[in-house]
């Protein structure tokens, strides 16, 4: 198996999806596997089709590793939905007979790793939700991230929940992105994918942080705090990678590095950093406060910023160039890379620039014309004091 299929983006791919021209046999696997009487009324059919496709899967060499995962992350939701252990294992078991039975060129030692990998996957998403903060503690350790949050923190909150609160904290503003896997293909409403996104980043983030890392979550994002303590800085890298893997949707994070006591500040400055680099189009991965310095000066109010919110005004009303001009900065001025996005044609990227030049007088090819456009755009969506946006 290659080290790619082994990396986080492998672990996006939705099992049933995956499946794709081999329908009939799951549709095979799926109706003898819910055959039996004692089957009835125990498992959910979606459940059984899922674990049946994450089967499928396993037993091929070049998804092996990713089915892994997905029965990883799978399992966190069929144990908060409240299926047992013994019956996922059984059903897995099950399928797996089922599969192989008609195959016969899988050795018996190669089924023992494949069943025993997905049992240990399964059984450790499953001690993992037994283990997590829930009921009084749970809510304790919500209600004192709110407080830390907002500079309301009440040392009996802490105690409450049995946390240590730390000197100094890595304070993370996150924004949650929509699925990667196909919508509809499990019959879920979104509001319950995303409730059940945000229930395994939770899981993850107690694993990754060893229970230190306190957070306030909605579907759309929210703030986490992490202790700095004995935690380099790549950590919060390697944290949010896992966190997305869990999550199977990108996400969004800036950094910032903040005592105690000064977290509410922090907190602020990490999502008002969060809506800059949003703006500007550089969604997805870690950025700190350092990198992108600079564009959150420029959304300060000032007249510095209103001089350059005039910049783009004559292009208010053509916004498919406003589109572009946003795309093609945000790939470095990449032509192939803009029109592959915006599902055009090179040269119609190259005329769309050359307008824009036109009715703005920047040149984008121009270094000075090219920061004054770029600055221009981080401050084109700050809401004007005093108006509805």
């Amino acid at each position: 198996m290659t080290e790619s299929q082994q990396s986080g983006i492998a672990l996006l791919t939705r099992p049933e999806t995956a499946c794709v021209g081999r329908e009939p046999e799951l549709d095979r696997v799926v109706r003898l596997a819910g055959s039996a009487d004692r089957w009835l009324g125990t498992v959910r059919r979606q459940v059984i089709r899922s674990i049946a496709a994450l089967c499928l899967e396993l037993v091929d060499e070049q998804t092996a590793d990713a089915a892994i995962g997905q029965f990883d992350h799978r399992a966190v939701e069929w144990a908060r939905d409240g299926v047992s252990v013994e019956t996922i294992l059984d059903t897995v078991h099950r399928c797996m007979r089922i599969i192989l039975e008609p195959a016969g060129d899988i050795g018996p030692l190669e089924v023992v790793d494949l069943l025993g990998k997905a049992s240990a996957a399964i059984a450790g998403a499953y001690l993992r939700c037994a283990l997590e903060p829930s009921g009084h503690n749970g809510h304790a350790r919500d209600t004192l991230a709110e407080q830390l949050i907002t500079g309301s923190r009440s040392r009996s909150a802490a105690r409450d929940c049995g946390v240590a609160l730390a000197a100094e904290y890595w304070v993370l503003a996150i924004d949650i992105g929509d699925e990667t896997r196909p919508d509809g293909t499990d019959g879920l409403d979104e509001r319950v994918r995303s409730r059940r996104a945000v229930n395994r980043v939770r899981l993850e983030l107690n694993r990754c942080c060893d229970g230190d890392a306190l957070a306030a979550l909605s579907g759309q994002g929210g703030t986490v705090l992490i202790p700095t303590t004995d935690r380099p800085e790549e950590h919060v890298d390697q944290v949010t990678a896992a966190l997305s893997r869990a999550a199977c949707r990108p996400l969004t994070v800036t950094v910032v590095r903040s005592a105690r006591d000064d977290i509410p500040a922090a907190a602020e400055c990490a999502h008002e950093l969060l809506e800059v680099v949003r703006r500007i189009g550089r969604q997805g991965e870690v950025h700190r406060f350092s990198d992108f310095a600079l564009e959150y000066q420029l959304s300060r109010p000032g007249p510095a910023r209103e001089y350059l919110r005039t910049l783009l005004a004559p292009l208010h009303d053509h916004p498919e160039l406003l589109e572009t001009l946003r795309c093609h900065i945000a790939n470095d001025l990449n032509r192939r890379k803009t029109a592959r996005m915006l599902h055009l044609h090179t040269n119609t990227v190259d005329y769309r620039i050359r307008r824009i030049a036109d009715l703005t007088g920047l040149d984008a090819k121009q270094c000075p014309d090219l920061w004054y456009l770029r600055s221009a755009l981080v401050v084109a969506d700050v809401p004007i004091e005093g108006k509805q946006q």
